[in-house]
């Protein structure tokens, strides 16, 4: 196969005009697909899903489809070693929401496990093959400051905050500052709602614990699967820095592909999109789940809000912006001006939707005073991105 992207001709031929340039995606949903690569296609592959972290994820859908045998030598040792690290990251996951409930006793309130917690809550094909370093959980705001004490009972640590993070964490951010225990290898991560407050009209969190459902675990729940899709793309477009992030996107076509069998589901998707004020955050997810995966779903689908020119403009600027963002760099490549741009413009817009501007100002200045020594890395929690 001379040199040229993934299985290009067969990839762009079978996905009905999919972009060529991102069919190697469409091997996580159809693992075949990998049987046409070459050991360059594999060259590349390997490290693009090693970088986004879903090499693992590839290796679990190749040996759940049978396939992992018939690829070439050279590259199952590359397989073999993501999923290793997978497990043992799973692993210290399960060990944690396993002892959590034990460890914060009897609850008067729901504890509603998110993102990759929820796809091991609910036995989904998607939790296989992740990488995971925290856990990420829902408890009603109204219980936050009894919960967050019961937590500090249990041997449950934060960072050490001065008063203007704390005042960050109780006025603008939607969860509490990471958590760590010395018995377990996984950060724990408190949310109030699925978004930051200042992030246009926030998702009515009542709303999202109304419908949440049993998990497999007694002692936890998950997000009713539409609102656990609109969180994932709520997260993407409007509360992550998105380079290196196109596994929200697996997820999301992951959700679509289980769920969307599912009558009314995509009705009520696009029901509970407006409810939630996240039309904006489903139309671009569409887009990209059509445009890089070929994700099954109704044409009429994520419709972009709005209407006239302004939204029009908007919505090109916005897609292209992503597009940019969200597209891999060739593992050889380094970032174009253009992307460098897009980035400095999807951070600004990420900070944004965090703080307003009023409040972004000292913000920054307060960070920039608490910079650490020349030489020394920053850690700030209130800027990392989940």
């Amino acid at each position: 196969m001379e040199r040229s992207e993934v299985a290009v001709a067969p990839a762009a031929s079978r996905a009905g005009g999919v972009d060529a340039g991102m069919s190697w995606l469409q091997a996580l949903p159809e693992p075949e697909r990998a049987l046409d690569w070459s050991l360059h296609d594999w060259n590349r592959v390997v490290r693009l899903a090693r970088r986004h972290r879903l090499l693992a994820r590839l290796a679990c859908c190749l040996e759940s489809a049978g396939l992992l045998d018939r690829i070439p030598p050279p590259v199952k040792p590359h397989l073999r070693a993501a999923q290793v690290l997978s497990r043992a990251r799973s692993g210290a996951m399960l060990w944690a929401i396993e002892r959590l409930p034990d460890m914060v006793g009897p609850l008067d309130h729901p504890m509603v496990l998110l993102k990759g917690s929820a796809y091991m809550g609910q036995d989904l094909s998607i939790a296989a093959g992740r990488l995971p370093s925290d856990l990420d959980i829902l408890v009603p705001k109204s219980r936050l400051p009894g919960f967050r004490a019961t937590l500090r009972q249990a041997g449950w640590e934060e960072p050490a905050l001065d008063e203007h993070d704390e005042r960050y964490y109780l006025e603008w951010s939607h969860e509490l500052p990471p958590m760590q225990h010395r018995q377990l290898p996984i950060e724990l991560d408190v949310h109030h709602n699925i978004l930051p407050q200042r992030s246009g009209r926030v998702p009515d969190a009542d709303q999202l614990l109304a419908r949440a459902q049993p998990s497999r675990w007694p002692a936890w729940q998950v997000l009713h699967p539409a609102d656990q899709l609109l969180h994932s793309a709520g997260h993407l477009f409007h509360d992550a820095e998105p380079r290196d992030r196109v596994r929200d996107l697996v997820d999301m076509d992951g959700l679509v592909r289980h769920f969307g069998r599912t009558p009314g589901f995509f009705a009520d998707l696009s029901l509970r999109a407006e409810q939630m004020h996240l039309q904006e955050p489903l139309a671009l997810a569409c887009h990209f789940l059509r445009a890089w995966m070929a994700t099954p779903m109704p044409a009429d689908l994520g419709p972009w809000p709005g209407h006239g020119a302004a939204s029009q403009a908007r919505k090109r600027f916005l897609v292209a912006l992503m597009d940019t963002t969200l597209r891999p760099s060739e593992p050889d490549d380094r970032d174009s001006l253009g992307k460098r741009t897009a980035l400095t413009l999807v951070l600004a817009r990420y900070h944004f939707h965090r703080l307003p501007l009023r409040h972004q100002i000292p913000h920054v200045w307060h960070k920039w005073r608490q910079r650490p020594p020349q030489g020394e890395p920053m850690v700030d929690p209130t800027l990392n991105a989940p």
